[in-house]
């Protein structure tokens, strides 16, 4: 693992941990959601915007201070390249929980059904349409067995103070 990717997780894990802590949500997915949308915290949408994922703007508090940036979306399977408004936090604690926020919402009860079970909940993400990207689950597992992620929420479960060090070697 990169020192950049190194510094990244071990800047968010503990901030994931703990909303993690509190939610029940699967640190292992929020982590590889974050590490997939924002490309380990260096786009411009995360460095400039604090929003590690891709979180759109909407009518609510943020709506106010959306940016506007290209994205990919597909529809019928298909990329294609369109512009987009997107939530500006000013911190990464600020986006986390208004992704907990996101996903508090009935239409993703399925996959918090699941939670208990990262993969199946990245599987349950993608079938609630959390993303177009008809591979995003798959994209989800690849970076969580790579990169180790489960000991996130094993660290969780048994009660590990965030931010305590664990091993950040990939598989």
């Amino acid at each position: 693992m990169t020192e950049k990717k190194h510094r990244f997780l071990w800047k968010l894990a503990p901030l994931v941990q703990g909303l993690a802590g509190r939610t029940g949500l699967p640190a292992s997915v929020i982590l590889a959601q974050a590490i997939l949308e924002s490309d380990w915290g260096c786009s411009a949408l995360a460095r400039r915007h604090r929003n590690l994922f891709g979180i759109k703007a909407s009518a609510g508090a943020n709506a106010s201070e959306a940016v506007v940036y290209p994205t990919t979306e597909y529809r019928g399977g298909q990329p294609q390249r369109e512009r987009a408004r997107f939530a500006h936090y000013a911190s990464y604690e600020q986006c986390l929980e208004d992704y907990a926020r996101v996903l508090s919402r009935p239409r993703y009860a399925r996959a918090r059904a699941v939670a208990a079970n990262p993969l199946a909940f990245a599987v349950e993400l993608q079938r609630c349409g959390y993303a177009t990207d008809p591979r995003y689950a798959h994209k989800l597992a690849v970076l969580i067995r790579r990169y180790r992620l489960t000991q996130y929420d094993v660290a969780v479960e048994a009660g590990t103070a965030p931010g305590q060090e664990l091993s950040l070697q990939s598989a």
